[in-house]
């Protein structure tokens, strides 16, 4: 059902194929999906054979998972655990936002790195996206092959200086994180010629076609199992201080207050935000979704089941709607979550869901 290969991290291209006894892997928007690990039997002479000489090299490979010939995850490998006594590998991997993360947008990255500064005016955030991410993968020995979405004009205003030193994981982040900030996500897929892998950049709406899976957990022949509930108040708040540009007393700081049966205080930074207006926007768009427990869903998804055609189907920010009845904590009835993130393993036919 699965397949494995690596590329040239240098080129992208290269395409070999490998062979692991288990790889798991995840996918999600808005954040690094986190580490994952493949293991390789190379006391299997056959694994050996297509498993070694270099196509597993940290930092100069990336590990690709593609069902039916469908990539569904790429993920530069960061780190290999040999055992010799299992003559077992174990290679750790993680997707493209680990990457970025170590890419300053800063076209200056030398001493006069503090001088330099970027403004972008008269569009949306979804196209800061763009340019923040086109900083961090142009120049010689950082190009990563790339689609982008049109650009989007609009009112939106950023200014960036270099003596910040942000990373492009670290731009975007701030912008997606801001009242009526975009939602990111980068979809691994072939390239053109089918040799290598690029990614597609999409932001905004992570369902434009509104794609609905549906299940009832209460049904003998359900396509999902292991339904888990978690409420957490870990993140909530009923004051919000955005600190906005400056130092010492001529830092910008505007307040947003919600309500609670406990004060619950939590200072959010956002260095780029230059106007008190525009912090104030920021504040009050962190409390609104603190002022309440968050609770996600979780449940496993049988792949095999006609409720998907392949895993390339889905994508993050896909809504699951489900139906439950006679269970003592989760309330009975149909509801629909989006699916923020979904993970899998090639040895199983089933996907991990976690819903919000």
């Amino acid at each position: 059902m699965y397949e494995v290969y690596t590329v040239s991290t240098a080129t992208w291209r290269d395409l070999a194929r490998v062979d692991p006894k288990a790889c798991g892997w995840k996918r999600t928007f808005n954040e690094s999906a986190g580490g994952q690990t493949a293991a390789f039997a190379l006391g299997d002479p056959s694994v050996r054979a297509t498993s070694s000489g270099g196509l597993l090299t940290p930092v100069e490979r990336c590990l690709v998972v593609a069902q039916d010939d469908v990539i569904v995850y790429a993920g530069i490998i960061w780190e290999d655990d040999y055992d010799r006594d299992t003559k077992t590998l174990s290679v750790n991997h993680e997707d493209i936002w680990s990457l970025i993360a170590l890419r300053l947008i800063s076209e200056q990255r030398d001493g006069t790195i503090p001088s330099w500064v970027k403004t972008y005016t008269g569009m949306e955030y979804d196209t800061i996206v763009k340019r923040l991410v086109q900083l961090g993968t142009t120049g010689t020995g950082r190009t990563i092959p790339i689609n982008y979405e049109a650009d989007y004009s609009g009112g939106r205003k950023r200014t960036y200086n270099g003596y910040n030193l942000e990373t492009v994981a670290e731009a975007i982040s701030e912008l997606m994180n801001l009242p009526g900030g975009p939602n990111i996500d980068f979809r691994p897929e072939w390239n053109d010629d089918h040799d290598g892998i690029r990614w597609t950049l999409r932001t905004g709406n992570m369902n434009p076609d509104n794609q609905i899976i549906e299940a009832n957990l209460s049904a003998d022949d359900s396509a999902v199992k292991g339904l888990k509930q978690k409420r957490s108040g870990r993140e909530r708040a009923t004051r919000v201080m955005g600190v906005g540009e400056g130092s010492g007393k001529d830092i910008k700081v505007r307040a947003a207050a919600g309500s609670g049966p406990l004060v619950l205080e939590r200072v959010e930074q956002a260095k780029n935000i230059k106007t008190l207006d525009d912090l104030q926007e920021f504040a009050d768009g962190e409390i609104a979704p603190r002022n309440q427990l968050i609770t996600q869903h979780s449940m496993d998804l049988d792949v095999t089941k006609p409720n998907i055609k392949n895993v390339w189907s889905l994508k993050p920010g896909a809504f699951m709607r489900w139906n439950l009845v006679g269970d003592p904590m989760i309330s009975a009835g149909w509801r629909t979550q989006s699916i923020i993130s979904y993970s899998g393993e090639i040895t199983s036919k089933w996907l991990h869901l976690e819903l919000q």
